[in-house]
């Protein structure tokens, strides 16, 4: 492929798409969002958009690494991210359902502290914690990349079929659609497995990633 197009911007109605090339070297695409982002400075100035990654996935890392090219470059403001993400994909093979059913995916660098909640119509997922008396609250599925410690409802509309899934589950409370789960003390200590809960014959089901 021309190295001109190893990186392409579409402007859609909901946001702004970055296509990338699916055989390019990670390094070649940095250097070429770089510059194309350096052109369309005076664009992106003050914009507040969604942004789209597709094309390939890429490691937690290398998103990373995109996000702050684009915003060293751009006066931009993301509202949130989609993204063929890795790990998010890892996941949902292994709780065999797609996350991609559910709309919109929002991504949240960072823990969510005390006091702090997300309320998205989509599926979240938290790169960091979610301690005590934080709350997530989704219409579609919910992954936690990170301590669930706090509070998350997924498929809040009603959907049975959304899952919520954590590295580590120790949730104060944990709901699916309008089912309730509360987990013991005893379940909130010491070293566990990556763990998700789904619904099954109405109760909330928790089992190991493996």
């Amino acid at each position: 492929m021309n190295r001109e197009n190893q990186v392409i911007f579409k402007g859609t109605k909901d946001g702004i798409t970055v296509v990338f090339d699916a055989e390019a070297p990670f390094e070649s695409l940095c250097d070429q969002l770089e510059k194309k982002v350096e052109d369309a400075a005076k664009f992106f100035d003050g914009v507040k958009t969604s942004l789209v990654f597709k094309g390939r996935s890429f490691t937690d890392a290398q998103e990373t690494r995109l996000l702050e090219i684009i915003t060293a470059h751009a006066n931009i403001q993301i509202s949130f991210l989609k993204t063929e993400n890795e790990e998010v994909s890892r996941v949902a093979k292994l709780v065999g359902k797609d996350i991609q059913a559910f709309n919109l995916t929002k991504f949240h660098r960072g823990s969510l502290r005390n006091g702090q909640r997300i309320d998205f119509d989509g599926s979240v997922v938290v790169v960091g914690d979610v301690n005590p008396g934080a709350e997530i609250k989704a219409t579609g599925n919910i992954i936690i990349l990170g301590q669930l410690r706090g509070m998350a409802h997924a498929g809040c509309n009603g959907m049975s079929d959304a899952f919520v899934s954590a590295v580590y589950m120790a949730p104060v409370q944990l709901r699916i659609a309008d089912i309730i789960t509360r987990f013991p003390e005893e379940n909130k200590r010491g070293p566990k497995a990556p763990e998700y809960a789904f619904v099954k014959d109405g109760q909330i089901f928790v089992m190991a990633l493996a």
